[in-house]
């Protein structure tokens, strides 16, 4: 199965809220906090959680506090949240301060039921950024397609292209139109 996070050229949500796992009142803690997390502890972040105060969308585990999070038995509700860190994800590190700069304008992914969707950018952008963040997607998913076994049969068989709540259209190869009188000038404005 295909999951990976990437950080697009023209990234469009920045709403990420960091909570970091660490010892209490130590310097990771003051480090984390001065990186933006919101919250940060161990103890008094596994209460928040327990709580069902979950105030953040992100959520990093420092490995000088994986066994204290093995011990809080949080995976329960972290889980179904896709908020559980492990190293699959990139979420149990030691070097938290690269992991919040990359989850940072980054997009999290995966494959389900044989489909990768992901938001790639919103009406304000020009034909050039969308196409740029296409690029840069279809790079990514080629690269971790070529990372899987080669007994597993993965390959791109469309590339669809929709607004939220309009039709979508498959784009061509070369992520340029098929009509070569359209240019992305037309294209650009309100319609």
């Amino acid at each position: 199965m295909l999951r990976n996070r990437i950080r697009l050229p023209f990234p469009f949500k920045s709403d990420t809220r960091i909570a970091v796992i660490c010892p209490e009142n130590s310097a990771l803690a003051e480090e984390a906090k001065g990186l933006g997390a919101v919250m940060v502890g161990e103890e008094s972040l596994f209460e928040n959680i327990r709580q069902g105060n979950i105030t953040f969308n992100k959520l990093i585990c420092h490995t000088q506090s994986e066994a204290a999070l093995r011990k809080a038995n949080v995976g329960k509700i972290l889980g179904p949240k896709g908020l559980m860190p492990s190293a699959k994800t990139k979420t149990l590190t030691s070097d938290f301060k690269a992991t919040i700069h990359e989850m940072i304008g980054a997009e999290e992914y995966r494959e389900r039921n044989g489909v990768v969707r992901m938001a790639i950018g919103q009406l304000a952008f020009t034909p050039t950024m969308l196409s740029d963040n296409v690029r840069k997607f279809m790079e990514m998913i080629k690269d971790d397609i070529n990372k899987i076994d080669d007994s597993v049969g993965k390959a791109i068989d469309e590339v669809v292209l929709s607004s939220t709540n309009g039709p979508g259209f498959s784009l061509n190869g070369k992520f340029s139109p098929t009509d070569p009188s359209i240019k992305p000038e037309h294209l650009q404005g309100v319609m």
